[in-house]
C-alpha cells in the first residue's frame, strides 16, 4: 500500500481509537455519577444500564483496527517465534485470512442489523434510547479492521514469496 493511503488509514485508526478512549473515559464518569446518585441521593440516573451497554460496542469495535496495526491483540507466539521468517509469514497468512473472513462476515451481518435498527426505529426497552448508532460501530470497526487485515496479508504474502524482507 502506498504511503498516502497508509497514512490516511493510520489517521482514521488513531481518530477512532481516540473516540474509543473518550467513550471509555465518559463511561467511567457516568458509572461513577450513577453510583453517587443512587447511593448518596437515592436518585439513580434513568436508563444508566441501557446507555452503558450501548456504549460498550463503540468502545470496543472502534479501536480494533488500531490495536491490530500494532499487533496488540492476544495471541500465542510460542511456536510462531521458532519459525523461520517465511514460516512466520505463512502462519500469518493463514491467521490473517481466517480473521479477514470472520470479520467480513461480521461486517456484513452487523451492517444489516444496523440498517434494520435504523429502519424500524429500534429503541431500548425502558429508556427509549435509539440503538442504531451503537450498532453502527460494529460494521464500521469491523470493516476498518478488514482493510488493515488485507494490508497485513499483502505484506505477509510479500515476505512469503520473497518480495519483501521480514
Amino acid at each position: 500500500m502506498s504511503t498516502a493511503p497508509r497514512r490516511a488509514l493510520e489517521r482514521l485508526e488513531t481518530t477512532l481509537n481516540l473516540v474509543s478512549a473518550l467513550i471509555l473515559f465518559a463511561l467511567m464518569f457516568y458509572v461513577t455519577a450513577e453510583i453517587f446518585m443512587r447511593y448518596l441521593f437515592n436518585h439513580p440516573l434513568p436508563g444508566h444500564l441501557e446507555l452503558t451497554q450501548l456504549l460498550i460496542a463503540p468502545a470496543v469495535f472502534l479501536a480494533l483496527s488500531w490495536v491490530q496495526a500494532r499487533r496488540g491483540h492476544v495471541g500465542m507466539d510460542l511456536l510462531h517465534e521458532k519459525l523461520s521468517p517465511r514460516g512466520r509469514a505463512a502462519a500469518d497468512c493463514l491467521t490473517l485470512t481466517l480473521a479477514l473472513v470472520t470479520f467480513a462476515v461480521i461486517t456484513w451481518f452487523s451492517s444489516q442489523s444496523t440498517w434494520t435498527a435504523w429502519e424500524v426505529g429500534d429503541v431500548t426497552p425502558t429508556a427509549n434510547i435509539t440503538t442504531w448508532w451503537s450498532r453502527a460501530a460494529v460494521p464500521v470497526g469491523s470493516a476498518l479492521l478488514c482493510v488493515r487485515l488485507v494490508m497485513q496479508l499483502v505484506e505477509s504474502l510479500g515476505i512469503l514469496f520473497g518480495r519483501r524482507r521480514a
